[in-house]
């Protein structure tokens, strides 16, 4: 199964349940602000999966109570959702360890580390792995975290920083992946599970678009600034594209994945072209190419969708014509030559023909071209 990665705050709430022993503390973590502490200080981060936050600028050091609503919506500001508070915990840079857990074919690795904290990439050769039986830590705290990823289905725990105060082991960030299975036995749900990744204002559109219809939309940016940008019809159609762009080495210039499908009115075949385009429009590209392609439908009107395509495409035939976008089209389903002859015809006449093909050539034949035409 799939692993997923569980917020921080369901991380240390996992890993500290049900201890009855020394060496394992947490220091009541909370999510909710109005059962914090007014007379502590708080470290209020993003809790999204991200990693490197002190130097992304993602959590807010030694923050009052009554400032942590603040601090939690100036980093909404940035685009997330999630946030914990925990209270500040005054120590030495010294003091910071790194161990993680991983579950492999020969049994759990702990690697440890006795510098730890944001810089412990810096000295990847302190980092030694042991078994559970001989790492340097207490023996208390490894059998219980080996016990709860045993119980709670994970695959993958890290703690950086750790403290280590004699017989507490404190937990000052976490990072747990787990394995998909587990949600149905587990005490963690989908809720917990978290998503690093902060929508553009084309993903959210598109998300809202998919919510409000009985068709089916789908949209994620991989790159950026990726040359190849996909209006694709159909599960089928966006893996075989992908792939064939993989195979030719080329995968790093895909710029998103997602598709359309399910029959979709051509008001919202234009809202979804008007979104992936907004987004190509963005990407630093020296040349790049849109995708629009699918296998041969059973029902999605090709002439009424393309409709709706041709319409967002019209919008900013101008800006398309200013950054050398090429269109490139393979397409099949009902009313394919109608819908094939009114794309060719309008781009032809906006000098943004790429090429246009039916069912009668292989899918994968639209990306080849592509990306001859992009110079890869």
């Amino acid at each position: 199964m799939a692993r997923v990665k569980l917020s921080e705050y369901a991380a240390k709430s996992l890993l500290v349940a049900n201890y009855t022993g020394v060496g394992l503390r947490l220091d009541s973590l909370d999510k909710d602000t109005a059962r914090l502490d007014d007379s502590r200080h708080y470290v209020v981060k993003v809790d999204q999966g991200i990693k490197k936050r002190g130097k992304q600028g993602l959590l807010r050091l030694d923050v009052p109570k009554a400032d942590v609503p603040a601090a939690c919506r100036q980093l909404a500001e940035k685009g997330f959702g999630r946030f914990v508070a925990e209270p500040m915990v005054a120590h030495e840079e010294a003091e910071e360890h790194y161990v993680s857990f991983e579950r492999t074919r020969s049994g759990i690795a702990v690697s440890y580390s006795e510098k730890g904290g944001v810089n412990v990439e810096d000295n990847p050769g302190g980092i030694q792995v042991y078994s559970p039986d001989n790492a340097p830590l207490p023996k208390d705290f490894i059998s219980h975290v080996v016990s709860v990823m045993d119980e709670q289905h994970l695959s993958f725990v890290e703690i950086n920083p750790l403290l280590i105060r004699k017989d507490d082991c404190l937990l000052l960030d976490a990072a747990v992946l787990a394995d998909s299975a587990g949600e149905y036995v587990a005490n963690w749900n989908e809720n917990d599970v978290v998503d690093p990744h902060v929508p553009s204002d084309s993903e959210a559109a598109i998300a809202e678009l998919n919510q409000n219809s009985p068709a089916a939309f789908s949209f994620r940016v991989l790159n950026p600034d990726g040359a190849l940008w996909l209006l694709l019809s159909g599960g089928g159609a966006s893996i075989t594209i992908a792939d064939e762009a993989m195979n030719q080495g080329k995968a790093n210039l895909i710029g998103n994945y997602g598709e359309y499908s399910g029959g979709p009115t051509t008001e919202e075949s234009y809202l979804y072209t008007r979104n992936v385009l907004k987004q190509a429009f963005t990407s630093n590209a020296s040349r790049k190419a849109i995708i629009i392609a699918g296998g041969v439908a059973n029902f999605t009107d090709v002439k009424k969708t393309f409709k709706g395509v041709i319409q967002a495409l019209q919008e900013v035939a101008s800006d398309l014509r200013a950054q050398n976008i090429k269109v490139f089209v393979r397409r099949g389903g009902p009313n394919e030559a109608e819908g094939l002859a009114l794309m060719k015809k309008f781009l032809e006449q906006n000098d943004l023909l790429g090429s246009v093909h039916g069912s009668d050539i292989l899918l994968t034949d639209v990306v080849t071209e592509a990306l001859e035409y992009v110079g890869a």
